[in-house]
C-alpha cells in the first residue's frame, strides 16, 4: 500500500563505527529532481538533505544520487530516505529508506555488561532454585528420621551410657543389692565380737 518512487536505494540497512565515512546510492532517471531526506530515530520530522556541508556530500551524476557522511556520530543515527523534492509528510515513503545504525566502543561495553548481568541472573536463580528444592527435601528427610527413631524398642539398654571401658566390667561384677539385715540386729551387739 505504500508508495516508492521509482528509485533503487542501496543499502538498505547499515551499521558502522563511529568516526567512519558511510555512503549511500539512490539510482533513478531524474536525480535532478530527487534529493536525501533524514528522519530522526526519537521523532517523524522530515530534515532535507539538498546542499553538501562539512559534514556530508551530495553529488549528482546522471542516473544516481551519491550521498557521503565523512565521519559519523550518533546524532546520524536514523533512516535516509531518497525521494522527490518538496516532500510533503501526507506523501513521504519511509519503508523507502536506508536506516543507519552508529555503533561505538560504548555499545560494546553496554553488551558485555548485560552479558554479565544476565549471567549473574541465571547464576543468582540457579542457587535459589537448588536452595527452594533442598529445604523442603531435608525437612522432609527429617520429619521421616525423627519418626523413625520415636519407635525404637523400650527394651534398648542404656546402661552403659557414660561409662568408659574400664568401669564397664567393674560395674558388672557388682552384686545387686541384697537386703540382708546386719549381724547387730539379729542378737548381736555391735560392740561384742
Amino acid at each position: 500500500g505504500s508508495r516508492c518512487p521509482m528509485v533503487q536505494q542501496y543499502p538498505r540497512y547499515m551499521a558502522a563505527k563511529k568516526n567512519m565515512p558511510v555512503h549511500f546510492i539512490c539510482y533513478t532517471q531524474e536525480p535532478h529532481s530527487m534529493q536525501w531526506y533524514k528522519v530522526a530515530e526519537d521523532s517523524d520530522d522530515l530534515h532535507e538533505l539538498d546542499y553538501s556541508t562539512s559534514r556530508y556530500s551530495i553529488e549528482r551524476k546522471a542516473h544516481f544520487i551519491n550521498f557521503t557522511i565523512s565521519r559519523i556520530t550518533y546524532e546520524d543515527n536514523g533512516i535516509y530516505v531518497c525521494d522527490s523534492k518538496n516532500l510533503t509528510a501526507e506523501t513521504r515513503a519511509h519503508l523507502c529508506g536506508t536506516e543507519l545504525r552508529v555503533l561505538g566502543h560504548s555499545n560494546i561495553q553496554q553488551l558485555q555488561s548485560r552479558n554479565t548481568l544476565k549471567d549473574a541472573i541465571i547464576i543468582i536463580q540457579s542457587i535459589l532454585l537448588v536452595i527452594f528444592i533442598s529445604i523442603p527435601m531435608l525437612l522432609f528427610l527429617d520429619k521421616v528420621s525423627d519418626s523413625g527413631e520415636g519407635k525404637q524398642s523400650p527394651e534398648e539398654d542404656h546402661t552403659y551410657e557414660g561409662l568408659e571401658v574400664e568401669q564397664m566390667a567393674t560395674y558388672e561384677d557388682i552384686t545387686p543389692f541384697r537386703d540382708v539385715k546386719a549381724k547387730w540386729t539379729v542378737g548381736e551387739h555391735p560392740g561384742e565380737e
